[in-house]
């Protein structure tokens, strides 16, 4: 075995955060290597499907307005520096009864962010949208700024100025064990071994992998990428169908402009029946009932427009946390490793934000944007 090379940062995973992680240690001069044990862009993990929200209303709570504030910077930034067209404005629309939850949380992180927004009362909304179906007092916030990035292009263009600024790029390259302490990190890519200051985990649903001594308790959701058409599809392009997330008693759900002709893409929120996996590399299996009837039963209701027969579908997973809320940090059981996962579902939006984030604690050991909320020890000594 040869001597190992040695870096400042290792990032592990080169999906959505972890090629964003990537790019943003080597624009600051890190000496960076990337590992990524698929090709670049791939559509095993969490990062593909053509299509993922960007949204600033965030029902999920206003701990995640700087990390929303940061990342829509970087995206402008990655886009500029790249030459790439990643980001397509088309509004957004978070949909509920006016006192509910997901309505106040949507108004309080627009308001705490100073993000565009407009609420919509029932018959405004009914008139402005009529592709949704009609609720009873269902009122919507209406954000200007949203719209859909495509992750395949946010990933390569992440991972060319990464290579740009220098980072060490390795594909389909498994990591075979990873052995950390105070003074840092050892990486076994089979016969080689890498040794780094700090190392970011940002491997997706195979997290938990690599770290089982950390005993996270994340479990890997299946939650699959479904189309639908309709007889008017000019009604659901850029223009006049903004991204929305709809939580109305018991329909739950979320969908996406079709951007690109293939149909509008639909999925069925947390409250829906998903299939679990045991590990990560149990995704590889075909689309069926199980994944599609809960989104077919949304779109029947949510739009009577389309055919709540898919048009298409593939598979997808995510890697939730008890509360849903991510883990981005530091664990005191691993000084020397930078955590990023259990995204629940709504990542991608944040993931410049996420790999910057974790570049800061990889470097300079904090970040101006506070973490409390996403700390990786908050699990310890509860009851999951």
């Amino acid at each position: 075995m040869t001597s190992p090379r040695t870096y400042d940062v290792a990032v592990l995973g080169l999906g959505g955060v972890g090629s964003m992680a990537a790019w943003r240690a080597a624009a600051r001069g890190a000496r960076t290597i990337g590992i990524e044990q698929f090709g670049e862009a791939h559509a095993r993990g969490s990062s593909h499907g053509g299509s993922r929200i960007f949204r600033q209303t965030l029902f999920e709570g206003t701990a995640y307005v700087p990390l929303v504030r940061r990342a829509r910077t970087l995206w402008r930034e990655l886009e500029s520096a790249s030459s790439s067209v990643l980001f397509q404005r088309t509004g957004g629309l978070c949909i509920g009864p006016p006192d509910s939850g997901v309505i106040a949380r949507a108004l309080e992180s627009a308001r705490e962010g100073g993000f565009e927004h407009r609420l919509l009362e029932p018959d405004e909304f009914a008139r402005r949208f009529p592709q949704h179906a009609t609720i009873a007092d269902d009122v919507a916030v209406h954000e200007p700024g949203a719209g859909v990035l495509n992750p395949e292009r946010c990933v390569a263009a992440a991972l060319t100025m990464a290579r740009r600024h220098g980072a060490d790029i390795r594909l389909e390259t498994p990591v075979s064990a990873i052995r950390h302490d105070a003074d840092g990190v050892r990486i076994d890519l089979g016969t080689e071994q890498v040794r780094a200051r700090r190392a970011i985990v940002a491997t997706g649903a195979w997290f938990t992998d690599l770290i089982p001594d950390l005993e996270l308790p994340l479990r890997i959701v299946r939650s699959p990428l479904v189309w639908f058409t309709g007889p008017q599809p000019e009604l659901y392009g850029p223009e006049r169908f903004p991204v929305f997330v709809r939580k109305s008693g018991d329909l739950d759900g979320w969908g996406i402009t079709d951007v690109d002709g293939a149909g509008v893409k639909i999925g069925a929120g947390p409250s829906a029946p998903k299939p679990r996996l045991e590990h990560a590399d149990d995704n590889t299996y075909p689309i069926d009932a199980r994944d599609t009837d809960p989104v077919e039963a949304f779109c029947r209701r949510a739009f009577p427009g389309l055919n709540p027969k898919h048009s298409a579908a593939r598979p997808c997973m995510n890697s939730a946390t008890p509360d849903r809320d991510f883990v981005i940090g530091t664990s005191a059981l691993a000084p020397s490793l930078v955590l990023a996962g259990g995204f629940s579902g709504h990542g991608f939006k944040h993931a410049s934000a996420s790999g910057d984030v974790c570049v800061d604690l990889a470097l300079d050991g904090a970040s101006s944007v506070p973490l409390d909320h996403f700390s990786p020890d908050r699990f310890r000594d509860k009851e999951i």
